[in-house]
């Protein structure tokens, strides 16, 4: 069975996702991970996708969807947390053709204010040497811009740039949004408030899983 985990970008699905996993028995399943995997050890999909983007293009839906079978394997009893996917309507309805081994039995929305996610993704500062991310609020250093592991100096991804982040939001919303209503249509859907420390986010998903059994 899978439950699907979407948000926004900065609503923190990365890390509830790898708690989800480690502490309710779900096996974590992301296809960018999972992209690379099969781009490293050059399996026959990994092969195609690399083509793809040598070329500087986008991997298809379809070649993402060869990859996320080939993770999902032929195991129907095993509990499988996909975060970050489907991204779109075709990617969800395509997935639920794997429903007789594989039905998305919920679909969870980590849901956060885009103000909050404006001010979580402009603040995040990324080391040049050591790569440790910090927040300027959030998880501020000891001393500006310098990282408090390896003394590098701490950078603005171009993506983490008010003016991209409001982008990446705006991309989100005409896209992924329209998901959370095809599984609203299906009785899937449930929302989950992002606020909070990571504990509390984290408390209030494992209760969206206990109403189902399935932690």
């Amino acid at each position: 069975m899978i439950v699907v985990l979407t948000g926004a970008p900065g609503a923190g699905k990365g890390t509830q996702a790898d708690m989800i996993a480690s502490r309710a028995g779900f096996r974590k399943v992301s296809t960018g991970d999972a992209l690379r995997k099969h781009v490293q050890i050059k399996s026959l999909i990994g092969q195609q996708a690399e083509a793809v983007m040598a070329r500087g293009e986008l991997v298809s839906d379809e070649i993402l969807f060869e990859i996320l079978r080939e993770e999902l394997g032929p195991n129907p009893e095993e509990k499988i947390l996909l975060d970050g996917y489907p991204r779109n309507v075709a990617q969800a309805k395509t997935l639920n053709s794997l429903g007789k081994v594989h039905p998305v039995v919920l679909a969870i929305h980590l849901d956060v204010d885009a103000s909050e996610l404006v001010t979580r993704l402009s603040g995040r500062r990324v080391c040049g040497n050591c790569g440790a991310t910090f927040h300027v609020r959030l998880t501020p250093t000891k001393a500006s811009g310098i990282c408090d592991k390896c003394g590098g100096s701490l950078q603005q991804r171009t993506d983490d740039r008010e003016e991209s982040v409001r982008t990446r939001l705006s991309v989100y919303d005409s896209t992924t949004k329209p998901v959370l209503e095809y599984y609203r249509e299906k009785g899937l859907y449930d929302r989950v408030d992002g606020k909070g420390t990571t504990e509390e986010v984290f408390s209030k998903l494992n209760a969206s899983l206990n109403r189902l059994g399935l932690t």
